[in-house]
């Protein structure tokens, strides 16, 4: 394959376009930026921790429970039970009680 190389005049305007993109681009990057601190953004679940999904799904087998059944007994709703098995975040309380029937430290259900 047989490319022509650029003329000078053709460097010197891909490099005035390369330089317009970067300026424009650091300045995007730098508004968003400014608008996350001037809002104080943060995410919603930081305060939650993230159970480990996978991880209580293999007690539950081990357990021969079903996931209502587990629910029940945690006393949670079956879509708070949904949540966590897909590791949303969650209150403490709930996965102490999961915890307490697993007979496990909450610690090891978090990630």
């Amino acid at each position: 394959m047989h490319t022509v190389q650029p003329t000078p005049r053709q460097r010197e305007i891909e490099l005035e376009v390369l330089a317009r993109y970067d300026k424009e681009s650091a300045q995007a990057v730098a508004r968003h930026h400014k608008s996350q601190a001037k809002y104080g953004y943060k995410r919603k679940t930081q305060d939650k921790p993230k159970p480990d999904g996978a991880l209580i799904r293999k007690l539950m087998n081990q357990a021969g429970l079903r996931p209502r059944d587990l629910a029940a007994k945690a006393k949670i709703k079956s879509d708070q039970l949904q949540k966590i098995l897909r590791g949303v975040g969650t209150d403490k309380e709930r996965l102490d009680c999961i915890a307490e029937i697993f007979e496990i430290e909450t610690k090891h259900i978090i990630k």
